[in-house]
């Protein structure tokens, strides 16, 4: 799961400066409590993912051991990120693919039957869905803060619990209020992990190894909607099993198995270098010096400052904007593929099926974009090829006759390669761009938050007097997809001529501490 590296190494003395700090110097820099450090990720001198900082080839030492001749320890920096990679990433995904696959499974219930058995009166079934999104935006910005007062191995675990059991609570609902409720508290509990898993990974990784092990992380959700439909089709075969239909099985198993997650991520998901069990001590201290060169010296600690400043800064809106603007085809498309798919003709135990390849054909490229951006350390570029193809995808759904069934689902894979690899690099993107802890904490979660509006709208666009054709659910994605399209050359822009100012200031003579905004 690595990016390559040019097979440098980081050298750290471990008799030196840094090697004999004591702990509690280390801890004091950080803003977990409890001894719980937090690095910081702010740094233009990667080359690549895994790209290094000295030329010295890499070498494995033991525990807290100097070589025989007492010369200072070397780690190689992608053995440093490969560690990390296995430790964090595995359970990160494991969480973002239950959490997006308790949120969007209600799709593939509504086809086998949920609307009919709950009595839902046309647009209830829309209603449910935004209200999710209602509390989900309303808790990312709160649940950020409280990841920096607690620790991420005790909150991240929890609110999975949380939301595994109102999952397998939705399996028994009986009304249309009911749904509204398990919704509702779905939305609260969910709400922390994205914007959390966002600000952890800046807090493991170097600025320009974060976009592949994001998109990584990400690919998660093109997985769930693979993984849902596989699963979906066979659940509701459990219909009558227990004297509960097919569609209610969907929300009890899958509950069950976020449950299972939750209690296991207890224990893998680790808070800091200097705190994790996985790394040595004296990997542990190779690993933040990297990330101090990185740093340029950040602030770290909390403080209510960085807070309100995030609130003002344009960086943090025009992402939002172009968050919003990925939203509400990703969440839409996510909710709704399953009918789009069925409403092309196809029967709906054939759709659940149906929904798998256009989400493998995203998780290929949300994976393989996620590496060149990068290896090229390039954030805008590809974001605006992304969303001009998920554009053509819904020009074609627009456009394509009815009878042309091929040429609409061939739409789809571009719409959700489109949509999914936009998403993965634009959140990312912001993070790169924030300097201080507590000001790209609560920015990022400001972006997302504000980007999740989206999907309270794009529950609403696909309604079943629209079917089949769903003119108006596909010209407002379409639309939207536009709009961040524009915004991301603007922001691309004003970063670009951002750095260039700071170029002239360093050519004067001024004070430059090498840091550049990543285009």
């Amino acid at each position: 799961m690595n990016a390559p590296n040019d097979g440098y190494a980081v050298q750290i003395s471990i008799e030196g400066d840094i090697g004999s700090c004591p702990r509690e110097k280390f801890a004091s820099r950080f803003p977990f409590p409890i001894d719980h450090p937090a690095p910081s990720t702010m740094s233009d001198t990667e080359k690549s993912p895994d790209t290094a900082l000295t030329a010295t080839p890499p070498r494995v030492p033991d525990e807290g051991a100097t070589s025989g001749s007492g010369s200072p320890e070397i780690y190689s920096r992608s053995h440093l990120l490969r560690k990390i990679d296995y430790q964090l990433l595995p359970i990160l995904t494991l969480l973002y693919l239950m959490s997006f696959l308790d949120r969007t499974s209600i799709g593939n219930a509504k086809i086998a039957g949920m609307d009919t058995e709950l009595g839902l009166a046309p647009g209830e079934y829309n209603i449910a869905l935004s209200l999710m999104f209602v509390s989900y935006v309303s808790f990312e910005i709160p649940s950020n803060i409280i990841l920096k007062r607690l620790k991420p191995s005790i909150w991240l675990p929890s609110i999975c619990l949380g939301w595994g059991i109102v999952t397998m609570c939705t399996g028994f609902v009986q009304s249309f209020p009911s749904l509204v409720v398990v919704r509702l508290l779905l939305g609260f509990l969910e709400a922390g992990l994205f914007p959390g898993v966002v600000f952890l990974l800046t807090v493991w990784y170097p600025r320009h190894a974060v976009v592949f092990r994001f998109t990584l992380f990400f690919s998660a959700a093109t997985l769930s909607g693979a993984f849902g439909g596989l699963l979906a089709r066979g659940l509701i075969t459990l219909d009558g099993t227990g004297d509960l239909s097919g569609w209610r099985w969907i929300f009890i198993i899958e509950g069950l198995i976020t449950i299972a997650v939750a209690l296991s991520a207890y224990i893998l998901v680790p808070d800091s270098p200097l705190t994790s069990r996985f790394l040595s001590r004296s990997e542990a201290t190779s690993l933040q010096s990297l990330l101090d060169a990185d740093s340029h010296h950040e602030r770290q600690e909390f403080n209510w400052t960085d807070v309100r400043k995030a609130f003002k800064e344009w960086k943090v809106y025009t992402a939002a904007i172009i968050c919003i603007g990925v939203a509400l085809p990703t969440f839409s498309f996510a909710l709704f593929l399953p009918s789009i798919i069925t409403g092309l003709g196809f029967a709906a135990t054939d759709a659940q099926l149906m929904t798998v390849p256009p989400y493998v054909a995203a998780f290929i490229f949300t994976v393989g974009t996620g590496y060149f951006s990068d290896r090229h350390k390039s954030r805008g570029v590809p974001l605006f090829i992304f969303t001009l193809i998920g554009m053509v995808g819904y020009i074609l759904l627009l456009s394509t006759p009815a009878d042309l069934q091929g040429v609409k689902y061939f739409a789809t894979f571009l719409v959700a390669v489109g949509v999914f690899v936009a998403s993965g690099l634009n959140i990312p993107w912001l993070g790169n761009n924030l300097r201080g802890q507590m000001f790209r904490a609560t920015g990022s979660a400001v972006q997302v938050a504000v980007g999740q509006l989206g999907g309270i709208a794009g529950a609403y666009i696909y309604r079943q007097p629209n079917a089949p054709r769903y003119f108006l659910g596909h010209g407002l994605a379409l639309g939207f997809l536009g709009m961040a399209a524009v915004v991301t050359v603007v922001q691309w822009y004003l970063l670009k001529r951002a750095n260039l100012r700071l170029d002239k200031e360093k050519a004067e003579g001024k004070e430059d501490d090498g840091f550049r905004y990543t285009l």
